[in-house]
């Protein structure tokens, strides 16, 4: 059997076929490969912005960062209710004048409460106005 060479066009096609050919098969991997730089940097520049949003000072790593946001007056649930500070409520209860009721759920409150205040959550207080002592203030808080 006489073998033919294969002329110049079938060499030039069958290199041609052999570079796709290569060429196809790193398609793959190159695209894994963007895939995963991408994820990297996501990954970095995610940890970048929280980093610098807990340090409050150059250099101070462990600056915490502000999670509760205070509510401007107008945007306070229930506008009408008066409120009072903290030290108003302590000199308050000292006086004997009031009564510190935490409306939260009992689990809630089992879990941790102000000293001396009554379990009355919320969804019971109709039911259960009789167990309020008479004549004095009501300073409700939940948290």
């Amino acid at each position: 059997m006489i073998k033919k060479k294969p002329n110049g066009r079938v060499r030039a096609l069958r290199q041609k076929n052999r570079r796709a050919s290569s060429l196809s098969s790193l398609a793959i991997p190159i695209a894994v490969a963007v895939v995963v730089l991408v994820l990297i940097a996501g990954v970095i520049a995610s940890s970048q912005s929280r980093w610098s949003q807990t340090a409050a000072e150059p250099g101070d790593v462990a600056a915490p960062v502000a999670t509760a946001q205070a509510r401007a007056l107008n945007s306070m649930p229930y506008p009408d209710v008066p409120r009072i500070t903290l030290q108003e409520t302590v000199d308050i209860l000292d006086q004997g004048q009031a009564v510190l009721v935490d409306v939260r759920s009992r689990s809630s409150y089992d879990e941790a409460h102000a000293t001396g205040a009554l379990s009355l959550p919320e969804n019971e207080i109709q039911a259960r106005l009789n167990e309020l002592p008479a004549g004095k203030d009501l300073i409700l808080y939940c948290t």
